[in-house]
């Protein structure tokens, strides 16, 4: 074998050696990309259902401010005074009779 048939024939085991590094490399990084794809996508429908909870939170407490404040409108009216004067102080109306079950207690 001549010099220039030498040089050839290493320079081709060190073209396939180049050959399957950069395969080697680039099949790790396809499956470190899917791997890290996959673990993005589950963080993602984590935070999906948390948005989820969340609205669903506003929700309930958009309608408890509804119906704060439609009890601080009818504060002022006549039948809120005496549902509040019944419940919280036992009042009575005249000529009304309260009847007391000494089984409930």
């Amino acid at each position: 074998m001549n010099k220039d048939q030498r040089y050839i024939k290493n320079r081709r085991k060190y073209n396939r050696r180049y050959l399957v590094s950069i395969i080697i490399v680039l099949t790790i990084a396809f499956f470190g990309f899917k791997k890290m794809n996959s673990a993005i996508q589950d963080e993602i429908a984590e935070l999906n259902n948390q948005i989820k909870e969340k609205n669903a939170e506003i929700e309930s407490v958009k309608v408890d401010i509804a119906s704060l404040k439609s009890d601080y409108e009818m504060r002022n009216a006549d039948e809120f005074k005496e549902k509040i004067a019944r419940e919280r102080l036992g009042m009575v109306k005249k000529d009304e009779y309260v009847y007391k079950d000494g089984n409930n207690k």
